[in-house]
């Protein structure tokens, strides 16, 4: 809501941009142990204008609700993870308030932590689904032959351009909040929650958001509560910004998952049944598990069919800092499962794996989430295009040649190419209910302009322009007259997490949706005129069936070679075909797939973290190596245009790329390859974390 009054705060880009003077630096004092009970905290004296920050400060709530997890805003009582905040300390030099929590000692009487989770007793599992149909274990018995695997994709840091934080300052009787953040409502409600004041006292004015890959949903608003308690507290404006270790050791990573399949074919190599069982490691706290462990679930089988299928998820909780969300929140991890389970059925019966793809997809009227299949899931028409494009079936058989003449497989050098399908699932599916309603609100002035208000970040100047261009064409406007509110939560309606590409699929549709209606009204009622238009909720049962019929499709090629020296695989080339409803700009979705291409490669590359045995040090910071795009190799883009509505592409790639590059590394190496990222101390290629 406006408060009649022009604000005294700049507008900032990013946190290292905030105003200095006058400012308050907060720091944070955290656990120094895994797990255990708090015996006492020992602070040293602070001088004037300096204090600190416990629980028993705490005006309002001190737990955030955190998607379902329930986490403490300043840990007492209890611990949960190495690091977890347990107090702040708060004053107006960055060197002094260092100097102050070097000097802080927490006492803890420790616990023996767990941090497996492959297999662990029911008291850590947090969240659970399951899906049955027809009788798998009479379709194993009878299926001509078995296959079984094991698939694991490990956790991976978000590393963003600048580290998480946040800032606070009194506006006038508003207490503003900057934040880094894709769900600013939740950082407003979280924050009002814990001062203890009412929602309209807190605006949240986004920052830069950079590329997030959806690590941005729910912890921003835990540091924004902590910003929040100092400025409170002290009067004063206040700026907390993680330093990189910070950022790197202690804010959430993407859930390492475990995959295990038995899956039973006939004779023909057609898929009669699926056992399948996923493990997810959710940290401490477990953001985010269920929706975790449902679109595991529903992504179980991929895009093929199978009569009869029993899948269980569990997600569990661990005593290493909390995991959760990652591009596709929980997808990508099985794409990779059910991708290298389809190289294997293949291999197994000696097919080429794009024939045994084919003739395993989905089709029209099939059952396998439930509700029959509209039309045919479109791997027919993709790999048309793309195994043109790739030249797949000519470098494979000559790959193939290669690897059956070798005499020592393990020898380099070695030529692999992988293949693999896949889909994104619906934006729509996630967070359909209540006030997380994706809402957009148009209005039209007197002077013919059009603004446009959503709390959902554009994230790209490709987005705004698409947003542009089509609230334009409704209305016979020109671009330039259409301008985008800042999301400041006291200016946009409230239209949930900027997640799973719902500012194109969902938004771009609201926008036109609205825009027809204000034209409607437009010569019919004074101006301004003003529409709001907000998603319509469907059911869960609905959006678990519409899996398929509302995803957007593509394919992906991976072509390599091992380096004679080294035996490290380098990427030679990357083609992928996207199917993804009415393309909105060519150039848009051509550059977008080669930067999401080029990332998730780096993924399967260097992003390697092992905490098996515990959380992440400083080694594990100076070993993660990040992908340089200007290293990424050939990358072509081609699309299936149609006339439906469109469809997201933001997860897409990193659905793709991951599965045909081990796929790939499979032929290769001549050794199935189901685990990543590489680097684990047992492959290969040797401990490269």
């Amino acid at each position: 809501m406006k408060t009649g009054t022009e604000s005294r705060l700049p507008s900032i880009a990013r946190l290292s941009d905030f105003p200095r003077e006058e400012a308050v630096y907060v720091g944070t004092i955290r656990s120094p142990v895994s797990r255990g009970s708090i015996v006492s905290m020992s602070l040293p004296h602070l001088p004037r204008d300096y204090r600190s920050i416990t629980a028993d400060d705490i005006p309002g709530n001190r737990i955030l609700n955190a998607q379902g997890a329930m986490v403490p805003v300043l840990a007492s009582g209890r611990v949960s993870y190495r690091g977890e905040p347990v107090a702040l300390i708060v004053g107006p030099d960055k060197l002094k308030v260092a100097e102050a929590i070097a000097l802080t000692r927490v006492r803890v009487e420790e616990e023996a932590a767990d941090y497996g989770f492959e297999s662990c007793e029911s008291s850590r599992v947090v969240a659970e689904d399951r899906m049955e149909s027809g009788n798998v274990e009479a379709a194993l018995r009878s299926a001509a032959r078995i296959i079984e695997g094991d698939y694991r994709v490990g956790p991976q840091d978000h590393y963003y351009s600048e580290p998480q934080g946040s800032a606070a300052a009194f506006d006038y009787d508003k207490l503003v909040v900057f934040s880094s953040t894709q769900w600013p409502f939740h950082v407003r409600d979280s924050v009002a929650a814990t001062l203890g004041v009412s929602k309209n006292e807190v605006i949240v004015r986004p920052t830069l958001l950079g590329a997030h890959l959806d690590g941005k949903l729910w912890y921003p608003s835990l540091l924004a509560c902590h910003a929040a308690l100092a400025s409170m507290l002290c009067g004063r404006p206040s700026l907390l910004l993680l330093t990189r270790p910070e950022d790197f050791l202690y804010t959430t990573k993407r859930s390492p998952m475990l995959a295990s399949y038995r899956a039973g074919l006939d004779v023909s190599g057609n898929l009669v049944a699926i056992d399948a069982r996923i493990m997810i490691n959710t940290g401490a706290y477990a953001p985010f598990a269920q929706e975790l462990v449902s679109r595991s679930i529903r992504s179980a089988a991929g895009g093929y069919a199978c009569p009869n299928m029993l899948v269980t998820a569990r997600a569990v909780r661990t005593d290493l800092p909390p995991m959760g969300a990652f591009v596709g929140l929980g997808t990508g991890p099985m794409s990779f499962a059910v991708e290298r389970l389809a190289e294997d059925c293949a291999a197994a019966h000696e097919l080429d794996p794009s024939e045994w793809r084919l003739q395993n997809a989905a089709c029209r009227g099939d059952t396998t989430l439930g509700a029959p299949l509209r039309r045919a899931v479109p791997y027919d028409a993709i790999a048309t295009r793309l195994l043109a494009i790739s030249d797949y079936p000519r470098k494979r058989s000559s790959f193939e040649l290669i690897r059956k003449r070798r005499a020592d497989p393990s020898a380099a050098p070695g030529y692999g190419i992988g293949l693999a399908f896949g889909h994104q699932m619906a934006a729509s599916v996630f967070s359909r209910t209540g006030a997380e309603a994706p809402s957009v609100e148009v209005t039209l002035s007197k002077d013919s302009r059009l603004t446009i208000r959503t709390s959902m970040s554009p994230g790209s100047r490709d987005t705004i322009d698409i947003w542009k261009k089509s609230a334009a064409s409704s209305l016979g406007l020109q671009p330039a007259a259409v301008m985008i509110m800042e999301p400041s939560t006291d200016m946009v309606p409230d239209s949930g997490p900027s997640t799973l590409s719902r500012n194109v699929s969902v938004v771009t549709k609201l926008i036109e949706t609205a825009c027809s209606g204000l034209a409607s009204k437009r010569f019919r009622e004074a101006l301004p005129i003003t529409v709001k238009k907000t998603l319509r909720a469907r059911s869960s049962k609905a959006a678990a069936e519409s899996t398929l019929e509302d995803a957007s499709s593509g394919g992906a090629v991976v072509e390599l070679e091992l380096d004679p020296v080294d035996g490290l695989p380098a990427v030679r080339g990357i083609w992928i075909v996207v199917k993804a409803g009415r393309i909105l700009s060519n150039e848009a979705v051509i550059r977008t797939m080669k930067h999401d291409a080029a990332a998730a490669l780096g993924l399967c590359l260097g992003e390697h973290l092992d905490l098996s045995k515990g959380p992440a040090d400083q080694d594990d910071l100076r070993g993660y190596h990040l992908p340089r795009l200007k290293d990424a190799p050939r990358i072509v883009v081609d699309f299936l245009d149609d006339d439906s509505d469109p469809q997201g592409i933001g997860e897409l790639a990193y659905a793709l790329i991951p599965p045909a590059f081990a796929n790939a590394l499979s032929q290769a190496l001549d050794v199935p390859w189901n685990t990543l990222p590489l680097g684990n101390s047992d492959s290969p290629f040797g401990d490269r974390s």
